[in-house]
Parts: C-alpha cells; sequence; structure tokens
C-alpha cells in the first residue's frame, strides 16, 4: 500500500481491519459491513452500535475523532496516518467509543484514571478514554511482535514508551505500581517488553542527539570558519583541515560527555535544596507550628557540594581532548597538520574544568540564596492558605479561652497574629528577592572567561603562525618592546581584551536568563500553592464553619461579642492568571552573550596588529572564529534551550507534579483533624461543666442502649489511661498495659452484649454478668501510688459516643484512628512523635478507604497491592505507638454486629463532626460530611482487626 495516496491508503487498510476484527484490540465479537463504510458492531460485552468510518484531514498530532449519536459512531480517521499508525487509532476508536455508549455519560478528559496525576488508590474507576489507551496498547504490543522490520519494530516500542507515560505506568510514574495492577497480565507484558530499550523514561535531560546538535553547530560551525579562513590565507587546504578536523572531534565527544556531567551535576546539587528545605521547615512550620507536641529540635545546618566534584569536569573535557587527540593522529599520515590544533584542545581541558566548575557552582549559591528567599517570603505571607489556617486555629483557641474565662470570672488577654506554641520564635524576615542581585557577581563571569581563553592564547601560540624574520615596528609603542615581549602580548591581549566584553556578555545573559526562570517557577507555584489550597478546604471549611458556629453560640450565652475573624473563612489562594511565562531569555540576551566576547577578542586582535603587528595568520583565525561563533553560537544556545524547556514541561506532566501532593495534603489533614479534634473537645468540657447537672437514672442492662453507654464510658476512661507526658517507672507502664487491656475486655463483653441480644436469655445473662466482671476488674488495678480509677458512670456519659463499630477491619481502623486522635489529644503537652502519629494515623485511614475502594473497583492484583499497603500503614502506627510509650501499640476498637434488621440505621453519626453539630443543635448532614466516601458498604474484607465478636 506503500504506493497509494494517503487517504486511499488508510481507508483501504481501516476496511481489511474491520472485515478482520480478530486482528483489532477492541474486543469486538462481530462486525458487519452494510456498505458505504458503515458497519454494524458488536462487542464482546454484548454492546452494539453502528460506526459511520470516514477518513479525512484532521489537525496535526490527531489522528482520529469520533462524535456519539445514540447508538451511532461517526469516526474519522486522519489521512496522514502511516501504516502502522493505522491499527492503534482504529482500536483506540472502537474502544473509547463503545466505552463511552456504555456508560451513557460524559467524562472529563482530566478523570481518566490512567494517567500521571490521577489518584487510583481512592479512585479506581474507569472512563472511556482509559479503554482508548489500553486498546492502542494491546493493539501496538501486538503488531510489535509481528513486525519484520527491526527499525518498524524499534518504532512501535519507542511508541509503547510514549503511550506508557502518557498513561502514567511507565517505572518511575507516581502510583505506577499500583496503576500497572488494574491491567491484564498481556498489557503488562507489552509494557515490560517496551522499556528494555531507550533512555530512561523520566530523564530530565535532552536527547544525545540535542546535545551534539548544539555542539555541532555552535563549536562546529566557528571551527569551519577558521578552517576555511586559514586554508584561504595559506593557500592550503590541509591546513584548513588540519584546524576543523580535531576541533570538530572534540566537539562531537564533549556533547555527549557534557551530557553525563549534566546528570552528575544535578545529582550533586539536589542535597543541597534538601538541605535548605529543612531549616525553612523548621523556621515556617505552618499547621505543625500550632501542634503541642516534643519541642522540635533546628536540624543542624550542614553545607553541601554545590556541585559535582572537579574530577568529573576534567574528565568531561578530558574525552574529548582524547578524541581530537585521535583524529589528529589518524591525518598526520596524509600530510595534514593536526597536532597544533590537537594541543591547542589539550591545553585548554585543565583550564576550561577549572571555569566550567567555579561557574557552576557560584551560579548554585546564587540559585540556592534566591531560592531560599523565593520561598522565605512565600512561607512567611500571611495570606498563604495554610498560614490562614494555622491564625484560625489560633484564633479559635483564643476565643473558646476568653469564654472560659469570663464563665470563670477570669480574664485573657486577646491573642495576636504573632502567637505561636511556647518556645518557637517568629524567624526575621528575610530579604525580599527582587532586593537579591539577578545573576552571580561580575568578578566570576570575568574569572571565567580568562581561564577560558587560554585555549584562544595557545592557539594564537601553536597555530597562528610565526612572526616575520624582521621585527616591524609599525609604532613608537612597538619600537620599545621586545619580540619576546610581543610575543606574549600579541598572544595573551586578544583574550584579555575578550574576557572583559565576554564577562560583560555573560552577566547580562545570566540576569535575563534567571529573571526569565524566576517568573516562570513564580508561575508553577502559585499554581501548585492554588492546587493544594482548593483541596485542603474541600475537606476543612464544614469544619471550620461547624466549629465557628458553636464559638460564636458559647460567646452569647456568657456575653462575649462575636469574635471579628469569623467574617469569613481562610480565603484559597487564587490561581495565577494568564499562561506560564517562558523560563527563556530573551533572543537579544544569546546574541549579546556571544557577540560581547568575539567582538572584544576580534578588536583586541585588530588593535594589537595597528600596535604591534600581530601575525597575519592569528589576526584571520581570530576574526573568522568571531564571525562564525557570533552567527552559530546564539542560534545553537537558544534552540537547545528550547528543547531543554520542552523536557521539563513534559517531566512535569509525566511527574504529575501539578495535581495535588497528596502526602502533603495528608499531612495537612492529620494536623487540621488534631487541631479541631482538640478545640471541639475543650468545648465539649465547657459544655458539661455548665451544663445543668442531668439527674438520670443508669440505663438497665436490658435496655438496648446499655452496650452503648458501656463502650461511651470506655471511651471516657481511655482518656484518662494516656500517657502522663512524664518518665515513668516500668510498673506504672504495666500497670497503663494492664487497663488498656481490661478496657479491652469490657468493650469485647459490650459487644457480646450486642450480638447475643434477641437470642437465648442466658446468653445475654452471660455477656452482661461477663461485662460487670470486666469493670471490676478494670477498678482493682493499682498504680505505684495505690491510687485506682474508676470505672465512669454509666449516667454521665452520653451513649452516641459509644455508638457500636460495624463492618470488616477497615471500619474498625476508621473508628480506631478517630479515637486515637481524641487520646492523643488527651495526652499532656510535649507528645513525644505527635507529628509523626497523626500522620500515620491519616495513612492509616486513607489505605482503609483504598482497600474498600478497590473491593469493588479493582482487580485482583490492585486489592491484593493495597491490602498490603493497608497492612504496612497498620503495622507503622504500631510501631509508632510503641516508641512513644504505649506498650500495646495502637488501640483499636472491638468489632461488633448489627443484631436487629436495620440496626445500622439506628445509629446516629458519629466522629467530630456528629460531635459539633450536637452541641450547637445542627441536624445530622446539615452541612453535609466532609470526606464522603465513594465506596458503597460492603461485606467485610480481610484484615487483621484486634478483636471481633462472633
Amino acid at each position: 500500500m506503500g504506493l497509494l495516496p494517503g487517504w486511499a491508503m488508510v481507508s483501504a487498510e481501516s476496511g481489511r481491519l474491520l472485515d478482520r476484527p480478530d486482528e483489532l484490540a477492541a474486543d469486538l465479537a462481530s462486525v458487519r459491513h452494510e456498505g458505504n463504510g458503515v458497519y454494524a458492531i458488536t462487542t464482546r460485552a454484548n454492546d452494539r452500535f453502528r460506526l459511520v468510518k470516514r477518513v479525512g484531514a484532521l489537525d496535526p498530532g490527531v489522528t482520529a475523532s469520533y462524535a456519539s449519536n445514540g447508538d451511532t459512531v461517526e469516526l474519522t480517521l486522519s489521512d496522514q496516518l502511516t501504516n502502522d499508525e493505522v491499527a492503534p487509532a482504529l482500536a483506540r476508536a472502537l474502544a473509547e467509543s463503545a466505552a463511552g455508549l456504555r456508560g451513557g455519560r460524559r467524562y472529563r478528559e482530566d478523570a481518566r484514571l490512567f494517567g500521571p496525576h490521577s489518584v487510583p488508590d481512592l479512585d479506581a474507576e474507569q472512563i472511556p478514554v482509559d479503554a482508548g489507551n489500553r486498546a492502542e496498547l494491546r493493539q501496538r504490543g501486538r503488531m510489535e511482535q509481528q513486525l519484520d522490520s527491526r527499525s518498524r519494530r524499534a518504532a512501535m516500542r519507542a511508541e509503547i514508551r510514549k503511550l506508557a507515560l502518557t498513561m502514567g505506568v511507565a517505572e518511575g510514574q507516581p502510583n505506577a505500581e499500583l496503576l500497572r495492577t488494574l491491567l491484564t497480565e498481556e498489557e503488562r507484558a507489552i509494557l515490560d517488553r517496551g522499556k528494555g530499550s531507550g533512555r530512561e523514561p523520566l530523564d530530565e535531560r535532552v536527547r544525545p542527539a540535542g546535545y551534539v546538535a548544539k555542539s555541532l553547530v555552535g563549536s562546529g560551525t566557528a571551527a569551519v570558519a577558521v578552517g576555511v579562513a586559514a586554508a584561504a590565507f595559506t593557500g592550503n587546504p590541509l591546513v584548513g583541515l588540519g584546524i576543523a578536523a580535531p576541533t570538530i572531534a572534540n566537539a562531537a565527544a564533549g556533547a555527549l560527555t557534557e551530557r553525563k556531567l549534566d546528570r552528575q551535576r544535578t545529582d550533586a546539587r539536589r542535597p543541597a535544596y534538601k538541605e535548605d528545605e529543612k531549616q525553612r521547615a523548621f523556621d515556617y512550620p505552618g499547621l505543625r507550628g500550632n501542634l503541642d507536641g516534643a519541642e522540635p529540635v533546628r536540624p543542624d545546618v550542614v553545607k553541601l557540594p554545590r556541585t559535582t566534584t572537579w574530577g568529573n569536569y576534567f574528565r568531561r573535557h578530558l574525552k574529548p581532548t582524547l578524541a581530537a587527540a585521535a583524529v589528529a593522529g589518524a591525518l598526520t599520515p596524509f600530510g595534514v597538520p593536526a597536532w597544533s590544533t590537537a594541543m591547542v584542545i589539550a591545553s585548554s581541558a585543565l583550564a576550561k574544568s577549572l571555569a566550567e566548575r567555579l561557574v557552576d557552582t557560584k551560579k548554585m549559591e546564587f540559585r540556592l540564596s534566591r531560592v531560599d528567599a523565593t520561598e522565605r517570603h512565600r512561607l512567611a505571607d500571611p495570606q498563604l492558605y495554610v498560614n490562614q489556617l494555622a491564625a484560625e486555629f489560633t484564633d479559635l483557641q483564643a476565643r473558646l479561652d476568653r469564654v472560659v474565662a469570663t464563665a470563670a470570672n477570669a480574664h485573657v488577654a486577646p491573642s495576636s497574629e504573632d502567637d505561636r506554641p511556647p518556645g518557637r520564635q517568629a524567624p526575621a524576615m528575610p530579604p525580599s528577592p527582587q532586593d537579591l542581585p539577578s545573576a552571580p557577581p561580575f568578578t566570576v563571569a570575568l574569572s571565567a572567561q580568562l581561564i577560558e581563553n587560554v585555549s584562544g592564547s595557545a592557539r594564537r601560540i601553536f597555530v597562528g603562525g610565526t612572526p616575520t624574520a624582521v621585527d616591524v615596528d609599525p609604532t613608537a609603542l612597538a619600537r620599545h618592546v621586545s619580540v619576546q615581549a610581543e610575543s606574549l602580548i600579541n598572544a595573551a591581549g586578544p583574550g584579555l581584551l575578550g574576557a572583559i566584553t565576554g564577562a560583560i556578555g555573560d552577566k547580562h545573559f545570566l540576569s535575563r536568563d534567571e529573571d526569565a526562570r524566576y517568573s516562570s517557577r513564580q508561575w508553577y507555584l502559585r499554581h501548585k500553592q492554588a492546587t493544594q489550597a482548593e483541596a485542603l478546604a474541600e475537606t476543612l471549611e464544614p469544619r471550620l464553619e461547624l466549629f465557628r458556629s458553636l464559638t460564636e453560640s458559647l460567646e452569647e450565652q456568657v456575653g462575649l461579642p462575636v469574635g471579628a475573624a469569623s467574617q469569613h473563612l481562610p480565603v484559597v489562594t487564587s490561581r495565577p492568571t494568564g499562561p506560564r511565562p517562558m523560563a527563556q531569555a530573551p533572543k537579544t540576551a544569546y546574541v549579546a552573550q556571544v557577540a560581547a566576547g568575539t567582538l572584544g577578542g576580534t578588536a583586541g586582535a585588530l588593535g594589537l596588529d595597528l600596535v604591534l603587528d600581530l601575525p597575519d595568520l592569528a589576526v584571520v583565525m581570530t576574526v573568522a572564529g568571531g564571525a562564525g561563533s557570533t552567527v552559530a553560537g546564539p542560534i545553537a544556545r537558544r534552540v537547545f534551550r528550547n528543547h531543554e524547556i520542552e523536557t521539563h514541561l513534559a517531566l512535569e506532566d509525566n511527574k504529575g507534579v501539578h495535581a495535588v501532593d497528596q502526602a502533603e495534603l495528608n499531612e495537612q489533614r492529620a494536623f487540621s483533624r488534631y487541631l479541631s479534634t482538640q478545640l471541639t473537645m475543650q468545648a465539649e468540657a465547657f459544655v458539661r461543666r455548665t451544663e445543668p447537672v442531668r439527674v438520670t437514672l443508669s440505663p438497665p442492662e436490658s435496655s438496648p442502649l446499655y452496650a452503648d453507654h458501656v463502650r461511651a464510658a470506655v471511651r471516657r476512661a481511655e482518656l484518662d489511661n494516656v500517657p502522663p507526658g512524664q518518665p515513668e517507672s516500668r510498673y506504672d507502664q504495666d500497670v497503663r498495659s494492664q487497663r488498656t487491656q481490661a478496657l479491652h475486655r469490657v468493650e469485647h463483653w459490650a459487644a457480646e452484649i450486642d450480638r447475643t441480644r434477641g437470642e437465648a436469655s442466658w446468653a445475654l445473662d452471660q455477656a452482661q454478668r461477663n461485662t460487670q466482671h470486666a469493670i471490676k476488674l478494670y477498678e482493682s488495678i493499682a498504680d505505684g501510688n495505690g491510687r485506682r480509677l474508676p470505672f465512669p458512670d454509666l449516667r454521665t456519659v452520653d451513649p452516641a459516643a459509644g455508638r457500636r463499630v460495624v463492618g470488616g477491619p477497615t471500619d474498625q481502623v476508621r473508628a480506631g484512628a478517630e479515637q486515637a486522635v481524641r487520646r492523643l489529644v488527651a495526652e499532656p503537652a510535649g507528645k513525644p512523635l505527635l507529628p509523626e502519629r497523626l500522620i500515620a494515623l491519616e495513612q492509616l485511614t486513607r489505605a482503609a478507604d483504598a482497600v474498600d475502594h478497590h473491593a469493588t473497583h479493582g482487580t485482583d492484583e490492585s486489592r491484593a497491592h493495597v491490602q498490603q499497603q493497608f497492612d504496612k500503614s497498620l503495622d507503622e502506627a504500631h510501631r509508632l505507638w510503641r516508641e512513644a510509650g504505649v506498650r500495646d501499640g495502637l488501640s483499636l476498637p472491638v468489632l461488633s454486629v448489627v443484631s436487629e434488621p436495620g440496626g445500622e440505621a439506628e445509629h446516629a453519626e458519629t466522629g467530630e463532626l456528629a460531635h459539633l453539630r450536637r452541641m450547637i443543635g445542627i441536624p445530622q448532614g446539615g452541612l453535609g460530611p466532609t470526606n464522603p466516601s465513594t465506596a458503597p458498604r460492603r461485606a467485610p474484607a480481610p484484615g487483621r482487626p484486634q478483636d471481633r465478636s462472633r
């Protein structure tokens, strides 16, 4: 079909494939051609639709487009498709169309499961785009094994790797491991075959060809210009070849070693950024600064290397030198005078390695200082959403303190914006990024230029020709300069002036380039900041609204004016307007950078020639080299930078850096949940103290709410059994462990009461007696001072706090995490490992949600994966609790059963929001849940519950 026009080939090939549906990886059961490009299609999932196929012109890069109208799909294939691209495009379009008709609703493109921005642990539902991607992947994988041409197979594997990046399943992408478990075995095998060759999928460097092109266009053009000029001046082409060939070989080999050095530089710089981040995290803790955990310790200030070792720089220039020497050695037997050029290159290898490392070190120090100042200003900004939240929690705490103090006829000073936990002082305001220099000092550029001009001086010595036999002194000054001094001045003079003007050009370029990079990064940070704030606000705003309502109600009760801060909730950061600025200096900056040095060197050579009479060949070579560099250098550098920007933007997308940072979001949610629970418990305690004493009868053991009262009392007793916040004897640690186990037994027998209610009366009576016995055992435990803790009076507890926990291990963990936060709040200030434990609870809750979600929407492999993550998270939580002094690890509630029809529905909403709603009288669901589960109720999942009533 290679001789057919594009539209004819595409039409014929697509028709052939539809006549043989088994060759398409779109799960087609049957295809019947009705004529005129109309097909009746039935899929293996028994989806039926009519396909109207056309071939026509589409936008560049678009392989196919389709539109659905009822059960009819109108498909247009691009007439620019190659023969090997028809089947993948057709398979994708058919699979995506069938999935879209099956779903019956529209989907957002950014909601796809298979992509680097997805959240597959909590949302594993696939949309039509996912079906299309998977069909294309299968189609390409099958074709790759059938193609007979090695080049065509390599091209198909390259397309598979690109598709893997789009789907987020390439090695190193976020969530790739979990996403691959949602693929079939065939699809995973295709990905494994495709990843064995080619560069790393997430390599942040330009491809090797880009480095070679930049070097050959920039340095190669100048070398050719010098060689041509030398050949024309001497009348000997071999002289020009001897200058150009080794230089070009040096440039080509140097491009590859430069690429390797870029990787080494990047790897060496990352730790320095990480160390600065640690210092900033200590100075600007955000919500972490509101926690009452152990006093944080400032990390040691460690100054790490700013770039890689000098040896790597030296090898980067040594290997190209050897390549140039090899070319010179190969040309010499043919009469080409190439050794002098090789000697020039060799003489400059050491100098260039020193200059390049010096510039990189100073540029890195400059960027570190600028990034640090920028980040400190961002983190110190009171309008930063996290800072608004921290101020909001501080204000709510102060208002609640005033309520308590007013009720007790005491006085509390008003809060200020600088309120911080004891021992934390607000860091000094950093200098504004606008006040910092926009580039490293001029002396750095000048030093680098002077070192790099060693090669130019060497060229004028070894290649620039010899002085005339008769010393011609064109000026009076020349007659006072010796021949030896003239040679030295002639060699170094042009380089000195070129270094000065080149340094000016470098300074100008770096200033413009850094400003462009800075603007682009600021846009990115603002966008990222807004994305994080939106995700966090979705979780927190309902809680803040409820607690504000409660605080205002309490203020009114004690006669205080409503706090001014309650006028509006913290404002979510707005997204940046307009497109992202390019991290690219203007074209004129590239021209100025190259032209400044070459014009200075050329002017120096011509001026010295007029004064001291330089060898003519040296002048000609200097002028020709400057002209070549000025013309080709800016083009090569700018085009290469464009490729760098494209690579980095693609890398950002493939790494999903524009999506919500789930680790950061989990941390902020964890801290916010703790702070809001802390306020809720303080409000509960105040309400209990100020409410009239309720005289109620103890619930009879026959009451359906008796077990709830017992569990509520267990929850209250757990708060009395938290670590004391100070060293305790081993005996008292044993006592705390015994009390924990005793309360666990009480809860176990309360669950037995639920289970046996409605069964034989003797079983219920036995469970009630065992409950009373367990309570007495708890009350009999004495600490080292002989103190025994009474079991809370069942008349004083709220049965809503003791609602049974039903379901499976994931339900048990979610309830246990909520209870664990309340126990952490009850611990005295200075709580060990508080941030770590809060984050562990959030991760454990998320892992539990993932297990439930994949039970419905996952595969056997994905269910095993999320279950493993759940087990790891639970083990980590137990470890942290033991390390914090809780010998029994994280305590989880006992699972109960729903003993009566509709038993689950009879229970009111539980949790922090429920406490708040009950205190302010808002009905359940009045303001909506903060994080509704998308997974339906299911049968208990496998896991490791602490106890279960059977």
